[in-house]
């Protein structure tokens, strides 16, 4: 079997010819072809030059040479010594006229007597052999370079014309100059050009690769400020129009991420997502008090913060399972609360770990079994009483009339007894479940408590407990008298039920500072220990369960006032020690303007 593997060039080697384009390089190769070509042509044009200034150069010396040997030969010998003699300093021809053994007879430009024999030359060599001859050389005598022609006569004479190679070489600069300084021109124009160019498109595409940056770093706010119509003036508009879209988008996508924030955070309810990974990419404020008490839990393991084996295992289970359907009712006790997880995946390996907080509804729920068990019993003892004595009565004690009248009583304490309690729940329950709603009016405290005072007095005496009031001459408020005077009358109570033979208790009522009035009841009782001082607010519970019984308590009486003080937006707290406990009051005075008693 023959298996084929198809391999593709990693991007560098693809994308040369984008980068090439459009990175400027184009404009580097230009440039170079030009100044190339340039080159090239001028160094032609020149070759060109020097070649015809050779060929006419070389007619014009060959057509002053055979006409100067025409005129020569017309010459006698004899006279030709004569014809010339030296020319100008600044002259670029030079004539020598040799005789047949090759002495220079005439020469315009060196002294004939530093001459030597020129039968050595080669033009002369050339001319006595062909009648004609060419060479280009430096001078012996003068040590420049000239052009020479020479022309045999037919007497043997030699006539040689010659010219300075400088006259060609002024020929051929004069024709090849203004080509290369025009050429030249075009090549400095191009060049400025393609630099101005490349400079143009290195500064846009590096305000193009800054937009791009800015964008791939989260600030959607740069713009390309390119201007015109090419591409790259379009690619910098389309930068822009997309970071606008990008920017509608985050703003539409922060909008919504704020609002789902709100929204989740405003639960009660702890919400989190879980990454394949097990780590927190999200947690509202609920979920984050009830798994770590507050402290951040993003990007760590979800584990760390809330261990809890049940929850670990229904999220290894729910991704080795079913990934679609979610796992529920997850009871599990962390921090010393009592919660219920949900677990819903959500795609991509993320689940989402819903923890519900159970704790008051457990803690209501025992409140509530130890309401009804407690209502039960002592519903269950005065209930046993009254059976048991009237089963004595019908059994035959109606017959003595002494038993019977002590039986008779006994049933009408434990009725009385019952129809306390009865009306004790009935106003827990009714201030729970707010159907007693507190009716103002106009009143005076001090009376108020003066009469409560005299309620118990007889009590007090009784039980050898002194009363006493300190008060003002008057205080008026404005509130509910019912309520003022089942809270007045129930801590009063407590105070005389649980005091000590021979002790005292002490009401006092003031206004305070802060526009409140204060009501205080300090006993000498037996006080109320520090281990159950956080529990004497809580329905049927008693500090001294013998001596509540046995005076008639309900163990719901610091409850109702706790219910009744809320229910004026006041508040109430106690100190206590074993020579007494002092319960303090607090209900706020209606705001300036409203009703008071003047």
């Amino acid at each position: 079997m023959v298996q084929f593997v198809v391999t593709t060039a990693p991007p560098v080697v693809q994308g040369w010819w984008r980068r090439f384009l459009l990175g400027g390089g184009w404009l580097m190769v230009t440039a170079g072809i030009l100044v190339g070509v340039t080159a090239f042509t001028l160094a032609y044009q020149y070759d060109l030059l020097v070649s015809v200034a050779n060929r006419d150069f070389s007619r014009k010396l060959t057509a002053e040479t055979i006409l100067v040997a025409d005129i020569i030969a017309r010459v006698p010998p004899a006279e030709r010594s004569k014809l010339a003699g030296p020319m100008p300093l600044d002259c670029d021809h030079r004539l020598s006229v040799l005789d047949p053994n090759g002495k220079v007879i005439v020469d315009t430009a060196q002294d004939l007597a530093a001459l030597d024999n020129h039968n050595d030359r080669p033009e002369v060599i050339e001319a006595r052999r062909t009648g004609f001859g060419m060479s280009r050389r430096i001078s012996r005598s003068m040590q420049r370079e000239f052009v020479y022609s020479a022309k045999a006569l037919p007497d043997g004479w030699v006539v040689r014309v010659s010219a300075l190679s400088e006259v060609e070489f002024r020929h051929v600069i004069e024709g090849w100059w203004p080509l290369a300084l025009s050429s030249s021109l075009v090549i400095v124009v191009a060049g400025l050009v393609v630099a101005l160019q490349w400079l143009r498109d290195h500064h846009r595409f590096g305000e193009l690769a800054g937009v791009a940056r800015a964008f791939a770093a989260g600030s959607l706010d740069r713009r390309a400020g390119l201007l015109g119509t090419d591409a790259l003036a379009r690619l910098g508009h389309e930068l822009n129009r997309m970071g606008d879209h990008l920017a509608a988008s985050r703003a539409e996508l922060a909008s919504k991420q704020a609002l789902l924030d709100s929204a989740l955070g405003a639960l009660s309810e702890g919400v989190a997502c879980i990454d394949r990974l097990d780590r927190v990419v999200f947690a509202n404020a609920a979920y984050r008090q009830l798994a770590a008490g507050g402290a951040e839990v993003l990007t760590q393991a979800y584990y760390v913060h809330f261990p809890d084996a049940a929850v670990t295992g229904a999220l290894e289970a729910l991704r080795a399972g079913d990934p679609s359907r979610p796992v529920d009712g997850i009871a599990c006790e962390h921090r010393r609360r009592h919660l219920v997880a949900t677990l819903a995946p959500v795609g991509d390996g993320v689940v989402v770990l819903v923890l519900y907080d159970r704790t008051d509804v457990k803690r209501l729920e025992a409140i509530r079994r130890s309401f009804v068990a407690s209502v039960s019993h002592e519903f269950k003892t005065p209930l046993t009483s009254i059976i048991g004595y009237t089963d004595t009565l019908l059994d035959g004690a109606l017959e003595d009339e002494s038993a019977a009248r002590q039986f008779a009583e006994k049933i009408q304490l434990h009725a009385t007894r019952l129809e306390v309690l009865v009306r004790d729940v009935l106003t827990l329950s009714r201030l729970e479940q707010g159907a007693w709603s507190p009716l103002p009016v106009d009143l005076d405290l001090v009376p108020l408590v003066a009469a409560v005072v005299d309620e118990h007095r007889q009590v007090a005496v009784d039980r050898r407990v002194a009363l006493s009031v300190q008060a003002p001459d008057e205080l008026p408020v404005h509130a509910d008298p019912e309520l003022l005077r089942q809270i007045v009358a129930n801590l009063l109570s407590n105070a005389i039920r649980y005091n000590r033979t021979d002790g005292k208790v002490v009401i006092r009522v003031a206004r305070t500072s802060e526009d409140r009035i204060r009501i205080e009841v300090e006993d000498t009782g037996i006080g109320i220990p520090n281990e159950v001082k956080g529990r004497i607010f809580e329905r049927f519970y008693r500090v001294d369960l013998h001596r509540s019984r046995a005076s008639g308590g309900t163990g719901l009486g610091l409850a109702i006032v706790k219910h009744m003080i809320e229910s004026m937006d006041g508040s109430i707290d106690f100190v206590s020690s074993p020579q007494g406990t002092t319960f303090t009051v607090e209900l706020p005075l209606p705001p300036p303007g409203g009703d008071q008693v003047p």
